[in-house]
């Protein structure tokens, strides 16, 4: 299986922690392509609109200009990974923020470490209401979702989507991103999946080991799902066909009191 469609990377050089050159972003171009993807929409770090999209948009171009020169086979389209703030709505209305290739849908990036903020809830069914799609990145690498499985239930109700990456589902990231991205595999939680790749390094070898592992553990039509079918909605702005989720079973994951997982900014 080939033709992968990626939604969450940061290939672009010199404007997040990825690549700090383009010779860097051709070479994880390069190994993107080796192991199945022609297609990515880029996705760096955004915060509070910086960079501005014309940066992202310049710095696309280029990069695009170049693979092509060398005829790398990936197609780069726009996106940012747009950490959560309080004007976010209105910096996207205001066209100051960017979507995932001028769609309805957003990556959404929650604190990874600190609480949530509690506005959280709110934010995601305002961008809902707006007609906007959040996707919240790497949720199995957030600690207050950790430590509370019941909090990506109340997210998921307030309109929120989930992509895990691909090495969380094999230990790559660690334990407990793993024990995570397992449960939302089972309970109908991961509903797409990502490289978030920074550089062509050992994250992006995880993708066939996973792959392996969803065909054994749900079999090879939601491997597709996740690879191509999904990512492929989202990019042509196409509403996606997703199971409900699986309830979470009493006595379960629940952590500590919510209070402790949400401050006030």
């Amino acid at each position: 299986m080939n033709g992968y469609i990626d939604l969450h990377n940061h290939i672009l050089p010199n404007i997040d922690d990825g690549p700090a050159s383009i010779d860097e972003s051709v070479l994880l171009a390069r190994q993107l392509v080796k192991i199945g993807f022609n297609t990515i929409a880029v996705t760096p770090h955004s915060f509070e609109g910086l960079p501005s999209p014309a940066v992202i948009m310049k710095n696309r171009f280029d990069l695009q200009e170049e693979l092509d020169r060398l005829e790398i086979p990936l197609t780069l389209l726009p996106g940012s990974e747009l950490h959560i703030d309080p004007l976010l709505l209105q910096r996207l209305k205001f066209g100051e923020s960017l979507t995932l290739n001028e769609s309805r849908y957003l990556l959404f990036e929650l604190p990874m470490i600190q609480p949530l903020p509690v506005y959280t809830e709110k934010l995601i069914g305002d961008l809902c209401r707006e007609g906007y799609r959040p996707i919240i990145p790497h949720p199995e690498r957030t600690t207050v979702l950790q430590h509370d499985y019941s909090l990506i239930y109340s997210l998921y109700d307030a309109g929120a989507l989930f992509q895990v990456t691909w090495g969380s589902l094999v230990g790559l990231l660690g334990p407990q991103a793993q024990e995570v991205a397992t449960f939302m595999l089972r309970h109908n939680l991961l509903h797409i999946m990502s490289t978030d790749a920074h550089s062509a390094a050992s994250r992006l070898y995880s993708v066939e080991t996973a792959v392996d592992y969803i065909e054994k553990e749900q079999g090879k039509a939601l491997a597709e799902e996740l690879l191509k079918i999904r990512p492929g909605k989202v990019i042509n702005d196409e509403e996606l066909d997703l199971p409900e989720p699986l309830p979470l079973k009493k006595g379960a994951k629940r952590g500590m009191l919510r209070k402790f997982f949400f401050h006030h900014l």
